[in-house]
């Protein structure tokens, strides 16, 4: 529920509106972080380029979170970042090959950055090529071969099919 309280805060376009449920959201175990804010305008080129050019994402924990809310409304407000521009991280089933092969590619990466890429990779055109070059395109599978048991049979049958000839020493 914070999520949704700071999201209509955030987007409601007016910079004189009140904090909504400050003990909450700006208590210091909030799940509402600087870097869940900085996360949101990933997709926002323009934004992103300025946060990144003036804090590079360290020294944003140097505010005051409510001081740093009510800057990241008004730079909302001033580049025009529309609520359908932000990302929706989807719950990205963790259990896929996608999943599991990016997660070992890319250490650094947290569990939901990796599920947004995966949710951006499902989405391109040329999936096939980016899961080919991952090693997942199972296009080729592997035979099953079945084990031949030998039906219990006695020596002499079995010697019944060879030819015996007996060598004598010179």
């Amino acid at each position: 529920m914070p999520f949704k309280t700071f999201n209509n805060w955030l987007f409601d376009c007016n910079i004189k509106s009140e904090f909504p449920n400050p003990e909450v959201l700006l208590k210091y175990n909030s799940p509402i972080t600087h870097t869940y804010v900085l996360s949101l305008f990933v997709l926002n080129a323009k934004l992103n380029h300025f946060l990144n050019e003036y804090f590079n994402n360290v020294g944003v924990r140097y505010l005051d979170k409510e001081e740093f809310f009510r800057f990241i409304k008004k730079c909302v407000i001033d580049f025009k970042v529309q609520r359908k521009s932000i990302p929706y991280v989807q719950s990205y089933n963790r259990m896929t090959n996608l999943f599991n092969k990016l997660e070992k590619k890319v250490p650094l990466l947290k569990k939901y950055d990796i599920a947004l890429l995966c949710d951006i990779i499902d989405k391109d055109p040329e999936k096939e090529l980016i899961y080919s070059s991952l090693g997942l395109d199972n296009t080729i599978k592997p035979k099953n071969k079945k084990e031949v048991k030998p039906k219990n049979k006695k020596v002499e049958d079995l010697l019944a099919h060879f030819s015996i000839v007996r060598i004598t020493p010179k």
